[in-house]
């Protein structure tokens, strides 16, 4: 039997090769797994263009299996393959890009990142791409500029009938896709509607985008809406814009002051709603968009269709859903709570303390009309919080023609001393507190709920008016 023994330097190589393939074959495994837990959809290609992997977000994204795609070009996909190339292979960005992708006969609009692999010798070897849904796009945009909505049905304070029928109402259409039309004066919390509206329906994950159609002019407000292309018009940025409908896309689109749209713009406003799409400014790609339109105004849009202010198709498209919230004069015993609201809180605001409010005033303020609604009643708060209730009432917040008849006997509520002694609200509440103790026998719960406040508030309040239980 013959013996072949291998030279000692030749059995070393040979180890050190197998380890390092074995080492290498580890570590491209490791790669691939950490590339599978990405959201962003990643495949590379070579230096010519052949596709050698995807991760499975890019699968999941194209919805495609892997092996449709492993070995083709990928000019088969992105059809400007080769501008991308040239692009990034003289040291161009080719960053969150609004690229199509072809995927047999779908066409799909991605944001896509390029970036080239160099040898050892600084020649490109290879490229790789990563790709993420507009849609999270739109929703980092919409994260990042303020573009969502806050204010849920909770927020709105109110405890009359009339606020409650507004309440109970919108919230049975909030799940419709169909388009709602708030008429209502100004003051009154039309886009804190629009926004309750949004965040109890099924779009609430997606973006809430609020346009004023009165605050932007006339030759913007298609750009601004729509969004333009690359060279629209002179002064536009490089790389287009997306406009507001994009923004929205899955969400919804609040057009506050409608009533203010040019009637040329209505023509465009009222095919986008009805067809589902629109076209950029100076492009001709056609967008496919899904969003639930809530439009505002403090206008009679019926008299301005008269007037020939507002077309008519574009009135009946919108007010699928009519909303009326009442003003402020028509649901006065929402005053007293408003009242105790916006003390609190611009008090915080201002890092002042409660002033003292005599209950003449706070007589006069349950008897005004408020012509200014929610907004004026804030106004004034903020402005007797600032001056420490030393405030000439009849000169500041009422006008000298509307002074006439002020005094009307207005029921007071329980927490308002009816006596002449003048009492802050800080002893107001002080007394309102002890008053809840006694009567309900020290029920911490039922206290706080009779008052209309939490557990842990109603704790801070013992500690800061130093009330002790027995």
């Amino acid at each position: 039997m013959k013996v072949f023994l291998l030279p000692l330097h030749r059995i070393r190589w040979d180890g050190m090769k197998e380890k390092k393939e074995k080492n290498s074959g580890k570590a491209y495994q490791y790669l691939n797994s950490v590339l599978d837990t990405l959201t962003l959809g990643v495949f590379t290609a070579d230096a010519g263009g052949t596709i050698l992997s995807l991760n499975q977000a890019a699968t999941r994204l194209m919805n495609i299996p892997k092996e449709f795609a492993l070995g083709k070009h990928i000019s088969e996909f992105i059809p400007n393959w080769d501008n991308i190339r040239d692009q990034i292979a003289k040291g161009h960005k080719y960053l969150d890009e609004e690229t199509i992708i072809h995927i047999g006969p779908r066409k799909e609009t991605f944001s896509l990142n390029a970036y080239i692999t160099l040898d050892e010798e600084g020649s490109i070897n290879g490229i790789v791409f990563s790709f993420r849904e507009m849609q999270r796009v739109y929703k980092l945009v919409n994260k990042y500029t303020g573009m969502n909505a806050r204010y849920t049905f909770e927020d709105i304070i109110g405890e009359s009938d009339q606020i409650h029928r507004v309440i109970d109402y919108v919230k049975t259409v909030s799940d419709s896709p169909s388009t709602v039309l708030i008429q209502a004066d100004s003051g009154t919390g039309k886009e804190l509607f629009a926004q309750a509206i949004h965040n109890y329906s099924n779009r609430n994950d997606n973006g809430f985008v609020a346009v004023n159609c009165g605050a932007i002019p006339a030759p913007l407000i298609e750009s601004e809406l729509f969004g333009y292309d690359d060279g629209a018009f002179t002064g536009a940025r490089k790389g287009g814009r997306m406009g507001k409908f994009e923004l929205a896309n899955g969400g919804t689109l609040f057009l506050d002051e409608i009533g203010e749209m040019p009637v040329d713009m209505q023509v465009k406003l009222l095919r986008a709603i009805q067809e589902g799409y629109i076209t950029r400014v100076g492009g001709d790609k056609v967008i496919p968009i899904d969003v639930r339109i809530i439009a505002a105004t403090n206008r009679d849009l019926l008299e301005e269709v008269d007037k020939g202010n507002f077309r008519m198709d574009l009135y009946y498209r919108l007010s699928v859903i009519p909303v009326n919230i009442p003003p402020l004069r028509e649901r006065k015993e929402d005053i007293p709570l408003l009242i105790k609201y916006f003390m609190n809180m611009k008090s915080l605001k201002l890092q002042r303390d409660i002033p003292e409010m005599s209950n003449e005033l706070y007589q006069q303020l349950l008897a005004y009309n408020w012509p200014g609604n929610i907004r004026e009643l804030e106004n004034f708060i903020e402005k007797f919080v600032n001056l420490d209730g030393n405030i000439d009432l009849a000169g500041i917040l009422f006008p000298a023609h509307s002074v006439h008849g002020f005094f009307n006997n207005a029921p007071v509520p329980e927490f308002v001393s009816d006596d002449e002694e003048l009492l802050s609200l800080n002893e107001l509440e002080h007394r309102a507190i002890i008053k809840a103790l006694t009567k309900l026998n020290h029920n911490m719960s039922q206290v706080a709920r009779s008052l209309g406040i939490s557990r842990n508030t109603l704790y801070q309040k013992l500690k800061k008016y130093d009330i002790v239980l027995d």
